[in-house]
């Protein structure tokens, strides 16, 4: 039976915004009460989430950002938090259907609005604080690290997990997610043409982690552009060939044989030009061509009142 996450329109979710980028970590704590009055739920099948369910996930997210400083301090880097999360995230009921598919309520992003914003809202505003810098409301950018989209605080996780997952039988599940940076979890996500299928996005994952390995001593604008080179060639070949349809041998020498092609034209390309591509941020093959819970109602709980 699928259990449906109460979900929070765009429309209602923004107003709310302002108020929230102005407050708190203390006055964002929501205690038990999940409970907000213009938040739905879709009209299908299924049965309205417990509020001790939605307890549970706040739960165990709180017990890994404590681990990793919350509320006092931030960490240098997330990436080990987000690594927590995505393993809480993987094993959240709501979120899956016994097969192991994402269910319609997760990637329903009206849902992850109602996980950050009445669920999260103190956890979402340490790991993405308002800048002083930014409009009163937070920023376009923060904005959309609370409404649900690729880009909320913790959907961006959810996506990491339907891509890069390994498998349940996997001697390292998560290892994709652990070693990946921020950067490059964008540089394989926002190419839905690849990362829509997992096989594609998880092979592209381990040939790119290899990569950085083997041009370790290069720069990581360089790896980049090896990257950019690499993934427009599988791309343009997935237009003859669907990479869908390839057997999994043949898709991953692809990928590989891609990936290397454009590293020897980097390791071939005389050391001024790759110094200059570097500086440039020009793209490598470019180069190569032309060389070659509170004693009284919280302040968030006043918010999702309208109080």
């Amino acid at each position: 039976m699928t259990l449906l996450i109460p979900q929070i329109p765009t429309g209602v979710a923004e107003p709310l915004l302002a108020q929230l980028a102005e407050s708190s970590l203390v006055d964002l704590v929501p205690g038990d009460d999940l409970f907000f009055s213009k938040a739905i739920t879709q009209p299908t099948g299924g049965i309205p989430i417990t509020d001790a369910t939605l307890k549970q996930l706040r739960d165990t997210i709180l017990t890994a950002a404590r681990n990793h400083g919350f509320p006092e301090r931030r960490p240098a880097s997330f990436l080990r938090f987000e690594l927590e999360v995505a393993e809480v995230l993987a094993e959240w009921e709501p979120l899956w259907k016994t097969d192991g598919v994402p269910s319609g309520e997760a990637l329903r992003n009206d849902c992850w609005s109602f996980i950050t914003i009445v669920v999260l809202p103190d956890v979402a505003l340490w790991r993405w604080p308002t800048k002083s810098s930014e409009e009163n409301a937070g920023g376009r950018s923060w904005k959309g690290r609370m409404v649900g989209g690729s880009r909320n605080t913790f959907q961006r996780i959810f996506r990491r997990i339907m891509c890069l997952d390994r498998g349940v039988g996997h001697p390292d599940r998560w290892g994709l997610i652990r070693d990946l940076q921020e950067d490059d979890f964008s540089a394989i996500l926002e190419r839905p043409g690849l990362s829509s299928n997992r096989d594609i996005a998880v092979s592209l994952g381990e040939e790119y982690i290899a990569m950085k390995q083997r041009l370790s001593q290069v720069s990581a604008g360089l790896r980049q552009d090896v990257y950019r080179q690499a993934t427009k060639a599988i791309r343009a070949y997935g237009v003859v060939q669907p990479l869908d349809l390839m057997s999994a041998e043949n898709r991953s020498r692809l990928i590989q044989d891609a990936f290397q092609r454009y590293e020897n034209e980097l390791k071939a390309a005389p050391p001024s030009e790759v110094e200059a591509a570097a500086s440039s941020g020009s793209d490598v093959q470019k180069k190569s061509t032309s060389s070659k819970k509170p004693a009284r109602k919280s302040l968030l709980r006043r918010i999702l009142d309208g109080g």
